[in-house]
């Protein structure tokens, strides 16, 4: 069995997206699925580590090592949106450049978990948020509560959508996240939901105002990027 790389393993346990491949391979694989869970596990454990008292910055060889690390294994892309046309809806490829920071800066510095190196760069204050617009989801099928979602504004001007929502994974797919105008015809793919919070960056050009609908679904792994049409869970932003 050919198993997730270190970038999709890190990007799943940060909450990026993914592709749909990798995503439906972690939710059927133990191992990787294992794997995902110890770097989340890492994540909250440095964060308490920043919470609980000033950071002293590392020496400037660690950061050097980290370069050079990010140099040689970060893909160069960024992600993209791909315009909507008729019959199709934009995707944003996943960012695996990120993703490859996480692995490269673990690599540096030594920090080994799981057979995944994965470190995490805190910074005193972090980013300012926002808060732009929430919303209450709802289980499609029950009508019962199904968490929260709420967009935030950075102090760099960027979005994201943040979901809070009890996480069980789909048996016949991925959970796929979108953000939907109120015509319910064009929409745009956010990345794959794989645990019960996660931040997802909205693409330039998309606001609230104009795709307030956060939708849930079930994709299976066919290789068609548009909607299966399977919602499970739903709310409208209002700010």
């Amino acid at each position: 069995m050919s198993h997730c790389d270190d970038e999709a393993l890190a990007a799943l346990a940060l909450g990026e997206p993914v592709d749909a491949s990798d995503a439906a391979h972690v939710a059927s694989c133990e191992r990787c699925a294992h794997e995902v869970a110890e770097l989340r596990d890492l994540q909250a454990t440095l964060v308490d580590a920043g919470a609980a008292g000033p950071l002293v910055a590392p020496p400037d060889g660690v950061w050097a090592a980290i370069d050079a690390q990010v140099a040689s294994e970060a893909e160069a892309a960024p992600g993209s949106v791909v315009p909507l046309t008729a019959g199709r809806r934009p995707r944003r490829v996943p960012d695996r450049t990120f993703a490859g920071w996480v692995v490269g800066a673990a690599a540096a510095v030594g920090v080994v978990i799981g057979g995944v190196g994965v470190a995490l760069a805190l910074r005193d204050g972090g980013p300012q948020q926002q808060l732009v617009a929430e919303a209450a989801l709802a289980d499609l099928a029950t009508e019962a509560d199904a968490g929260t979602a709420r967009v935030e504004r950075r102090d760099d001007g960027t979005e994201v959508l943040v979901v809070d929502t009890a996480y069980a994974p789909a048996d016949d797919g991925s959970l796929e996240v979108w953000l939907i105008d109120p015509e319910v015809v064009g929409m745009v793919s956010l990345g794959f939901l794989t645990g019960d919070h996660a931040e997802f960056e909205i693409p330039a050009g998309y606001d609230v105002a104009s795709f307030p609908i956060v939708d849930i679904s079930v994709e299976p792994a066919d290789g068609d990027p548009t909607h299966s049409g399977d919602s499970i869970t739903r709310g409208i932003l209002e700010g």
